[in-house]
């Protein structure tokens, strides 16, 4: 298949990719557990609540056993009082991570590049950044005028690229090596490289020929 090559200073082209890669067939559930697995995995465990032995509070009896009319308490630490302690909550040590075999996941990002191929262009502009944030937003504005979420797929990091992006809401960098599947399924337009496109084909094609 071909994509488009944008330019703001000349025409516009085409380059052919692998259909292996841009054109695979579309797997709805693989991308939402790989999405799932992603997102899971950025969760750092940090919620912790006090159980009914850890909050500050007295142990004393609150009240006399008998001749209340209320029900019998020990104490004022039980969950069902306000300030007490939290039955079954997070302890701080859980453990979210999900496994994704390798396979699935190329097979997954190869799915999500292919859903999302109308909204992938190929552009060498992105070189003649100068690190000022008012040339990166005008580009952008005039290569993808209606995006809301961009992602910008570098060969391999630029500091002078990094730098005019990165004041700009919701524009994301890349590169092929770390790109994934939430990556392509959560933009709106997805901008490469040329090198970049070929690196990450090489990239899949690597991961094809291995498991074959």
């Amino acid at each position: 298949m071909k994509l488009r090559v944008a330019s703001t200073i000349g025409k516009d082209s085409t380059m052919t990719v692998a259909d292996a890669i841009f054109s695979a067939p579309l797997n709805e559930q693989l991308i939402a557990q790989a999405v799932r697995v992603y997102l899971s995995n950025q969760r750092q465990a940090t919620a912790k609540t006090k159980t009914r032995s850890e909050v500050a509070r007295t142990k004393k009896k609150w009240f006399k056993q008998k001749g209340t009319g209320n029900a019998r308490h020990g104490a004022r630490t039980p969950s069902l009082f306000v300030g007490g302690g939290v039955a079954h909550g997070p302890t701080g040590t859980q453990n979210y991570n999900l496994k994704l075999s390798a396979t699935m996941r190329q097979t997954a990002l190869k799915s999500a590049l292919s859903a999302q191929q109308e909204r992938i262009l190929v552009c060498d502009d992105l070189a003649q950044l100068d690190g000022k944030t008012s040339s990166a937003q005008k580009m952008l504005v005039k290569l993808l005028p209606e995006a809301t979420s961009i992602l910008i797929v570098l060969e391999k990091p630029s500091q002078m690229v990094k730098r005019s992006l990165r004041n700009l809401p919701n524009v994301f960098v890349t590169n092929p090596a770390q790109l994934t599947t939430f990556d392509v399924a959560s933009s709106d337009a997805i901008v490469f490289t040329k090198d970049a496109v070929k690196v990450l084909e090489t990239r899949l094609s690597e991961t094809e020929s291995t498991k074959n």
